[in-house]
């Protein structure tokens, strides 16, 4: 079995020194799993990461990094989930014989990836969001997520207009089963991070949605609930309390649980 981790947005990676999947690889790993985590181009654009996924999926096939005759099933958080529906989607303009996965891959599962968008990217973009939506300035906006180490450009791609046209434009892959996990936010007083709390109020009086304080549930549940949202925020799915200086995982939330969920799921395929 191949399990391919899929990052984000990675500003934060270079910036703290830290595993984006905290512990993730090596709790996964055992006899007969092989796992690959790839290191894309930290703030590309969707479809630039998503070619170089395919180069880096199919050298790793090559190289024995992952077992050619295994299915391999991919685990995408945020961005990495779009990057790896584009790579996939049978309308991708770059699918050759040669190159395509659809035999290789058997599942996809994304994690707090914005597939309807996110108003924080459409807030960056300079669009009118009106009312309590608008409270927070693209200034502020873009001061806290340079806090947090993510660059504002590599957004842009995640705005809500965006996004619908990419689902229109790359369907999903009939070959490919599809999997969708959203996190709703932290339980109690504060439901994300100090970091993500203006992102999460912003992203609730725009929607109206549950959020993990950059996406909302409705837009990380692109195939809907395949389980229940996860009561974390952005950073604690990926096992980062951003409230923590040494980013320990959240305390209460056993997202190695949850991970071994997924697996557990997809290894039944």
């Amino acid at each position: 079995m191949n399990i391919v981790l899929v990052h984000g947005i990675l500003g934060f990676r270079g910036k703290f020194g830290v595993e984006y999947f905290n512990g993730v690889r090596e709790h996964l790993q055992s006899p007969g799993r092989q796992i690959l985590v790839p290191q894309l181009d930290a703030t590309g654009p969707i479809r630039e990461r998503g070619e170089q996924l395919r180069g880096l999926i199919w050298k790793a096939l090559s190289d024995g990094t992952l077992d050619s005759a295994a299915r391999t099933h991919i685990i995408g958080h945020s961005q990495g989930g779009l990057d790896s529906r584009f790579m996939l989607s049978p309308k991708n303009p770059n699918i050759t014989p040669a190159n395509d996965l659809s035999g290789k891959v058997a599942s996809l599962t994304t994690i707090g990836s914005p597939h309807r968008g996110s108003p924080v990217a459409d807030l960056l973009a300079g669009q009118e969001l009106g009312g309590e939506a608008g409270a927070l300035t693209q200034d502020a906006a873009g001061h806290l997520l340079a806090a947090i180490g993510l660059n504002p450009n590599a957004l842009f791609d995640l705005e809500t207009i965006r996004m619908a046209q990419f689902n229109q434009e790359y369907p999903d892959n009939s070959a490919v089963r599809y999997f969708s996990v959203a996190g709703k936010g932290r339980g109690g007083m504060f439901p994300t991070s100090i970091a993500l709390l203006k992102f999460h109020s912003h992203i609730k009086a725009a929607t109206g949605d549950e959020n993990d304080g950059l996406v909302s549930v409705s837009s990380a549940e692109h195939w809907g609930a395949s389980w229940p949202a996860w009561p974390a925020d952005h950073t604690d799915e990926i096992g980062h309390d951003l409230n923590s200086l040494e980013l320990k995982p959240l305390a209460g939330f056993d997202y190695l649980g949850a991970y071994d969920a997924i697996v557990d799921r997809v290894s039944a395929l």
